[in-house]
């Protein structure tokens, strides 16, 4: 990318990060975290992981890869929260298409178990062809369950809307990692945030995505609007881990304690 590209790029973003209500504490903190993990050390180690993952994915069924340029960011996620491969965690997964980041998520944590929610129908963006063909969405939770056959003894399906999973299943502090790749309108975004947070363990690593992806013709329906509302409600609960086209938090309270 060339150097006035590169400028052309951040100004874009941050003119969007303004019009999506983002306050100025949380703008300073997307640029910062987001050049200390571009200078990181081990961003060429992450960049070959991504490969290596890309490599073991061609088994798989995959009509859109939305997911593995993220892979670097959630290694360096994993590493900075000290969420080893080993460790025997639960994750939630909101919208799981056809299994691609699922499929990541029980490769790297070989001990893992992962209750994934989906309609299996898709959102708006899938629904209008937009996105994709209308006629993948046939087929999405078809391929869904192939793709992850060999881990099906480690995955709890529930089939619905993010809404009606939080109320059928709600149970607090049960998560060690939650991924938010739900409906993208911004009023699915806060509901789904504020109520996975709650069900997101003291410790725990939460992952949203999509943080500067627009659709919707108002910017403040899109997920920036639901995610900056979101983070300035929690931000004395959270530590920001990081911070670019996804945000990854980590709680590290279950209650506000105010320091300002």
């Amino acid at each position: 990318m060339s150097f006035l590209r590169f400028i052309k790029v951040q100004i874009g973003k941050l003119v969007f990060l303004i019009r999506t209500d983002a306050p100025l504490w949380l703008i300073v903190k997307c640029y910062h975290l987001n050049l200390r993990d571009k200078l990181s050390a081990k961003r060429k180690h992450y960049l070959q992981k991504r490969d290596n993952f890309r490599d073991k994915s061609k088994s798989l069924h995959i009509d859109n890869d939305w997911f593995t340029s993220r892979i670097p960011t959630w290694l360096s996620a994993f590493e900075r929260s000290g969420l080893s491969p080993e460790k025997n965690i639960t994750c939630l997964e909101v919208g799981s298409w056809q299994g691609l980041s699922t499929f990541f998520t029980l490769s790297y944590f070989s001990n893992a178990s992962i209750t994934c929610v989906d309609t299996w129908e898709g959102a708006d963006e899938h629904q209008s062809g937009d996105a994709v063909e209308n006629s993948i969405l046939e087929s999405v939770e078809r391929i869904f369950d192939k793709n992850l056959e060999q881990f099906s003894n480690r995955i709890e399906k529930f089939k619905g809307t993010s809404y009606a999973f939080f109320n059928d299943k709600f149970e607090r502090d049960k998560f060690d990692l939650i991924y938010i790749d739900g409906s993208h309108h911004s009023d699915d975004v806060v509901i789904d945030a504020i109520k996975a947070f709650e069900m997101l363990k003291v410790g725990g690593v939460m992952i949203l995505d999509d943080y500067l992806w627009m659709y919707y013709d108002r910017k403040i329906d899109n997920p920036a609007g639901a995610i900056n509302s979101f983070l300035r409600l929690k931000r004395h609960q959270i530590e920001f881990v990081c911070l670019d086209y996804q945000v990854v938090i980590r709680k590290m309270s279950s209650s506000v304690r105010w320091s300002d």
